[in-house]
């Protein structure tokens, strides 16, 4: 557990490991190749769509029982963090689907109001879609979520409607992804003047207006940038930087700071988490344990060696 009375104030990261984005466009305008162009990138290929990518690693996932198992292979094999920084999925559209899926198979319904009363089913699959990447946040990969583009209406205040390009994300999982991410980054196709030829180029961009929907936490990032992934980490880089120059303090390159807790750490919130729980809750805990270590286990018996799935037990719980 964290002494309070010790506490520093944070520090904003340079690192780009440590950072998320929803990255957006029309099939085709890059998103994947951005993605795969990340230090040490995997494609978690949800979909058809990577077969252009040379020399990158790729894993195709067609269940979502299978993105489990791989999800628990990169959570609990270390050497796998060392070979992997960044984490692309691809698409975010289609990985809510494959959720869905499974979560009714699961119950052996059809539909998601079906496995339970008052929008229950809703938020079985809310937590079951978002607990992965939240273990895999925990766990210090870096997370790109990769999502086609598709146009809505909407209506203003004064009642006239227009037309917005927003991700081709249900509503629900967007509200999600959205409060998980530091950046929704919009790729499109911009002509440009050059002499008297028009050329088109591929631009990033941070900065929302009434065509398309964007989003940046850090306020100084520029408008728009082309295509480049070494020109999207200058921006995110030349945002904190300028931050830091406003506000004073300083910048970090620590990564992310999920990946930060000790065995220590975890067996002290292991045992606060033991002392406040009542009786129900200790046999939840206990179910649990015995899931994740596959025998009987009380917090008392893991070993240090088993940092890992004690880790996983303890986001479950919290979750």
């Amino acid at each position: 557990m964290i002494n309070l009375l010790e506490l520093e104030p944070q520090k904003i990261s340079r690192d780009i490991r440590g950072k998320f984005a929803l990255i957006y466009g029309a099939p085709g305008c890059g998103k994947t190749t951005l993605a795969s162009k990340f230090k040490k990138a995997l494609i978690l290929s949800f979909e058809p769509g990577s077969n252009g990518l040379n020399n990158t690693y790729v894993v195709p996932i067609k269940t979502w029982r299978e993105w489990k198992q791989f999800c628990n292979q990169l959570i609990r094999e270390e050497a796998l963090k060392d070979k992997f920084y960044s984490l692309a999925i691809d698409t975010v559209d289609e990985a809510y689907k494959l959720c869905e899926k499974w979560l009714c198979q699961e119950h052996g319904v059809e539909d998601i109001r079906s496995v339970a009363a008052y929008g229950g089913g809703y938020k079985m699959l809310d937590d079951e879609f978002m607990s992965t990447f939240r273990s895999l946040a925990y766990a210090g990969y870096g997370l790109n979520f990769i999502s086609h583009e598709t146009e809505k209406a909407y209506t203003d205040d004064n009642g006239k409607e227009y037309n917005k390009i927003v991700p081709a994300l249900p509503n629900r999982p967007f509200l999600l992804i959205n409060k998980f991410v530091d950046i929704i980054t919009y790729i499109r196709d911009i002509p440009i003047e050059v002499g008297d030829t028009i050329e088109h180029k591929r631009f990033m961009f941070f900065r929302s207006d009434e065509r398309f929907l964007t989003k940046s936490r850090f306020k100084y990032i520029a408008p728009r940038i082309e295509l480049d992934y070494n020109e999207f980490v200058k921006a995110i880089q030349d945002a904190i930087d300028k931050e830091i120059e406003m506000s004073g303090g300083e910048a970090s390159d620590a990564p992310n700071p999920y990946n930060i807790r000790s065995f220590d750490e975890l067996m002290d919130e292991a045992k606060e988490m033991w002392i406040k729980a009542d009786g129900n809750r200790k046999e939840t805990i206990l179910k649990v344990l015995e899931e994740e270590f596959g025998k009987p286990t009380k917090f008392s018996e893991i070993l240090p060696e088993q940092r890992n799935e004690l880790e996983q037990a303890l986001i479950k719980l919290i979750d």
